[in-house]
């Protein structure tokens, strides 16, 4: 009789989630998916930004080093337009150096984003193009 009473047991206890429980992976999962709506799209940009760059490579293989800011700032416009890059302050951020032996193409920037309230999202870009390693296109450089 015994044995009954433990396997009745174990049948009458109720697994699964309590309301407390529900409600705290819903307030998770919202607070997750408000993060990813409001950081989605920056980062879309700077992957846009970062095919930029590499087209910007290939447009130019034998005379990167040698390319004109203009002729940069124009290339990034078009390609940025066409795409449909949303931040306007990414166009500005464009520094061309000249080196002795090579051209580092450089779009830094952040993005401030609202978020909830008076808190915002930064978010740091950091894309390097540097003339004489353009198939290692957009990740900074050690030496600047």
């Amino acid at each position: 009789m015994r044995n009954s009473n433990v396997v009745l047991n174990s049948f009458n206890r109720q697994h699964g989630f309590t309301a407390a429980g529900i409600i705290f992976a819903l307030v998770v999962a919202t607070f997750v998916v408000k993060v990813a709506y409001a950081v989605a799209p920056a980062y879309y940009d700077n992957y846009l930004v970062r095919n930029a760059l590499k087209d910007l490579a290939e447009r130019h293989p034998n005379d990167l080093k040698e390319v004109r800011k203009e002729t940069v700032m124009s290339d990034l416009s078009k390609f940025y337009t066409l795409n449909g890059v949303r931040n306007q302050v990414i166009l500005s951020s464009l520094e061309v150096d000249r080196m002795k032996e090579r051209t580092l193409i450089r779009v830094d920037y952040e993005v401030r984003t609202p978020f909830m309230g008076n808190a915002d999202i930064v978010l740091v870009f950091k894309n390097h193009l540097d003339s004489s390693k353009p198939d290692e296109c957009c990740n900074p450089s050690e030496n600047k």
